[in-house]
């Protein structure tokens, strides 16, 4: 999965991965069922910290999106 973080976005990374996540399960890139990568795999293709891809997909459970 290769999601386009910013640094010079205003929004924190952590809410990049949720807002750009969500977009993707909305638009059915990704269907009920279908693994996500990994918190670790994601934060090294992102280039960010595992706490942050963590922080996104506990957001992310918590709104029901995964």
């Amino acid at each position: 999965m290769e999601l386009l973080l910013s640094a010079s976005d205003p929004r924190p990374m952590y809410q990049q991965i949720v807002d750009q996540v969500t977009a993707r399960v909305m638009a059915g890139d990704w269907t009920p069922g279908q693994a996500l990568p990994s918190i670790r795999e994601l934060a090294a293709d992102s280039g960010v910290s595992v706490i942050t891809v963590r922080r996104a997909y506990e957001e992310l459970e918590r709104a029901g999106v995964i």
